[in-house]
């Protein structure tokens, strides 16, 4: 069981460099798909792209990655389902797919 803990983290990581992609992407209008919540326009792309690339480095972070003290969390699994919930309504995507389905393999023991 502790395999599962480690392709969580795994997912986690990857899901976040995904987010973190997606979002500098979908901040510069390059590459996005359909309509943000935030409307159409350049405005809304450029405010969903950030709050993306800020909850993906939050993710990125929080499972130790990086090292920015002033988005630290605690390192558990309902932080991190949290924040992937959050990316997936800022269009995440698969990147935040992979951290919830992360997230969830981090509670199996």
């Amino acid at each position: 069981m502790a395999d599962l803990k480690k392709i969580g983290e795994l997912l986690v990581i990857i899901g976040g460099i995904i987010g973190l992609i997606l979002g500098i992407t979908q901040a510069l209008n390059l590459g996005t798909f359909g309509i943000g919540i935030w409307g159409i326009g350049v405005l809304g792309y450029l405010v969903e792209g950030i709050i993306l690339v800020l909850l993906s480095l939050i993710v990125l972070v929080t499972s130790g990655v990086l090292n920015i003290p002033a988005l630290k969390f605690d390192n558990n699994w309902l932080v991190l389902l949290i924040f992937g919930v959050l990316m997936l309504l800022f269009s995440g995507g698969i990147g935040a797919l992979l951290v919830i389905i992360g997230a969830i393999l981090y509670v199996v023991k």
